[in-house]
C-alpha cells in the first residue's frame, strides 16, 4: 500500500467512526428526549388530577357547611317546638316559667364566671411574706428555753 492510500483509508475510517459516534449520540439523546416528553405528559396528567381533587374537596366542604347549617336550623326548630309543647302540656309550673336561653347568653355567662389566675395570695397564704414566721413574744423577764432533745 501506498502512503497516499493510507491517508485515504485513515480518512475513511475516521469518517465512519464519526458517523457511528454521531448515530450513537443521536440515539441516546433521542431516548432522553422521549423520556423528557413522557415526564412532561405525566406531570400534566398529575396536575389535571390534582385540580380535579381540589374541586372535589371544595365541593365537599360546601356540602358539609350546608348540611351543618340545616342541622343547626332543625335543632333550633326542635328546641322551640319542645319549649312550646312543654309550656302547653306541662303540669309543673316550673317548666312553664322556664326562661328561654340562647347560646349567646350561655357563652356570655361562661366568660363572666371565669376569673384570671393570680400569682399572689390573699391574707396569710403560703405566698405571704410573713408565712411561717412567728411574731416575737414579749417576754416578761424570762428568755425562751431552747428545745430539749
Amino acid at each position: 500500500m501506498n502512503e497516499g492510500n493510507i491517508d485515504w483509508v485513515v480518512a475513511a475510517v475516521a469518517l465512519l467512526a464519526g458517523i457511528v459516534i454521531g448515530v450513537l449520540i443521536r440515539h441516546f439523546s433521542g431516548s432522553q428526549r422521549a423520556t423528557s416528553q413522557k415526564l412532561k405528559q405525566r406531570l400534566a396528567e398529575t396536575e389535571l388530577e390534582l385540580k380535579g381533587l381540589r374541586e372535589n374537596v371544595n365541593t365537599h366542604f360546601t356540602d358539609v357547611t350546608t348540611l351543618a347549617r340545616n342541622l343547626a336550623r332543625q335543632s333550633e326548630a326542635l328546641q322551640s317546638r319542645l319549649d312550646a309543647d312543654a309550656s302547653a302540656l306541662a303540669s309543673d309550673p316550673a317548666l312553664k316559667r322556664r326562661p328561654k336561653v340562647d347560646a349567646t347568653e350561655e357563652s356570655e355567662e361562661d366568660t363572666t364566671s371565669l376569673h384570671i389566675p393570680r400569682d399572689y395570695a390573699d391574707g396569710n397564704g403560703t405566698l405571704d411574706e410573713s408565712y411561717g414566721l412567728r411574731q416575737k413574744q414579749e417576754s416578761h423577764g424570762t428568755d425562751p428555753q431552747p428545745p430539749r432533745y
